[in-house]
């Protein structure tokens, strides 16, 4: 990357900067190299990322390592192997980095890219979900950006996911044999990332069952909205996932115009 490219991308930086600033968001230097282990456990080994996409290689002191695929894992061992959980528990840390993933490449995604992240840990509340909304609308309004679409939607937690995530098996099972040949890999791994296909998404999404929340994740969700109300507009849209096995309750997307 060169020249207004590479220009823009600084500029871009420095609107994060000052925004995290801004937040009280603190910057984690992550390492590039991690533990493939790491990943496996924390993304989840039923993910895309590890079942295809990771970098990894066997060093000379016979470790499995990886390049970083994203920027969580790493944060989360940082946050733990340092005792934030005891001294600290309520952090909020950013990262700006370069990713890796080796499969092959999307439409407008390369093996290697940027990513900037930040990470709310040790509070769980609908604040801190309206928070790390309007923190990244704040970044792109500074960069520029105004033409966009934001989308909410919530996964549910630990309690009420399983019954959606077998509901979605039930109903995709049917049309197994017309779905891709990797969402047919997908179905009893991780059916919802079906509904985030390119190629089958848009097929199945306006009929396929909708998540049914236990109370507590309605409230939860309830609440997020009302924080944002206001503030930032925003769509509900009850097909919006996310495939990593950590994701749980508020989920968001911002669509470019």
């Amino acid at each position: 990357m060169f020249g207004a490219d590479a220009e823009a991308l600084t500029k871009l930086e420095a609107a994060a900067r000052e925004m995290f600033a801004l937040y009280g968001v603190t910057e984690l230097r992550i390492p590039t190299v991690e533990l493939k282990e790491l990943f496996v456990k924390s993304t989840g080994d039923s993910t895309d990322i590890v079942q295809k996409e990771m970098y990894a290689f066997e060093d000379a002191g016979g470790r499995t390592l990886a390049l970083r695929p994203e920027g969580t894992p790493g944060v989360a061992r940082a946050y733990i192997e340092n005792n934030f959980t005891q001294a600290a528990p309520v952090q909020s840390f950013f990262y700006i980095g370069n990713m890796f993933r080796a499969e092959r490449p999307q439409a407008g995604r390369y093996r290697e890219f940027e990513q900037i992240g930040a990470e709310f840990l040790g509070n769980g509340s609908p604040a801190a979900d309206a928070q790390a909304i309007l923190l990244l609308k704040d970044i792109v309004k500074e960069f520029g950006v105004n033409n966009y679409k934001v989308k909410i939607n919530s996964l549910g937690c630990a309690e009420c996911r399983p019954a959606y995530r077998q509901q979605l098996i039930d109903f995709l099972s049917s049309s197994k044999d017309t779905l891709c040949e990797r969402c047919q890999e997908r179905l009893e791994r991780n059916p919802l990332r079906v509904l985030d296909c390119k190629i089958d998404g848009d097929r199945f999404k306006q009929n396929a069952p909708k998540q049914q929340l236990c109370p507590a994740c309605v409230e939860h969700y309830e609440q997020v909205k009302e924080l944002l109300k206001g503030k930032i507009d925003f769509e509900e849209d009850a097909s919006l996932v996310r495939g990593l096995d950590y994701y749980t309750r508020t989920v968001f997307e911002f669509q470019a115009g």
